[in-house]
């Protein structure tokens, strides 16, 4: 409401509004505007929220559940909403729907702390690129980065491979640079540490192998939850 309008509407009319548009006139502004200063409950009495209704409605909860338990991804949710259910909206609502609840659940679920001396260490592949020799022959080099948690002291190794015992290889000559291991090392969803078949969203299922290697090595073995890149720093 303009506070001019406010101020002068009585003012103008003398207590009796008898013209609107002449007031209205006046003050450079529709008669609208007046009338609805005069009778504010004529605009009020039917006004209510407007209610948005989504086709997803109907199958949000099984959503969840085949995001939550299962790690489906959208596209396998919209082929089995389309072919089992009926469903008739489009895939970008469904990839909406599930994107804006992975956001959500990261959100709710990274915590960032700072850890004591001898507690985390981090473990991560970096970029791998290609190199040659000088007879033109290719090679394709990975880089293995071990970080701990307090001091931030960096272990680097490069590799021709990703493979598991590679990985072993390197955490050894990690620990023997380091000069023991920490309470526990922090890695990502690697198909050499997760078992990726058994692993669910809220369940993740280690290695057999490397989870013995862990056992041996004395530290524990964390993971970073899918969808969560905040949780490495």
């Amino acid at each position: 409401m303009r506070r001019d309008v406010e101020n002068q509407i009585y003012k103008l009319g003398g207590g009796d509004i008898v013209n609107k548009s002449e007031v209205a006139r006046r003050l450079g502004c529709s008669w609208k505007t007046v009338d609805r200063k005069i009778n504010p409950e004529k605009y009020n009495k039917n006004k209510k929220e407007r209610e948005y209704h989504s086709k997803l409605d109907a199958f949000k909860e099984l959503i969840l559940t085949k995001v939550d338990t299962y790690s489906c991804t959208a596209k396998s949710i919209f082929i089995l909403l389309k072919n089992n259910y009926n469903y008739d909206g489009s895939y970008s609502l469904v990839n909406k729907f599930v994107s804006k609840h992975k956001k959500e659940e990261n959100r709710k679920a990274t915590i960032r702390f700072e850890t004591v001396p001898g507690y985390q260490a981090q473990v991560d592949w970096k970029e791998k690129f290609k190199i040659f020799d000088r007879y033109g022959t290719e090679y394709t080099i990975n880089i293995f980065l071990m970080i701990l948690g307090y001091s931030r002291k960096r272990f680097i190794k490069l590799t021709f491979d990703r493979s598991q015992q590679t990985l072993f290889e390197c955490l050894t000559e990690a620990f023997r640079y380091y000069g023991g291991t920490t309470e526990e090392i922090l890695f990502d969803n690697m198909k050499t540490v997760v078992d990726q078949v058994k692993s669910t969203y809220h369940c993740v299922v280690i290695n057999e192998k490397f989870r013995q290697f862990a056992k041996d090595a004395n530290f524990n073995v964390v993971t970073c939850r899918a969808y969560r890149p905040q949780t490495k720093r």
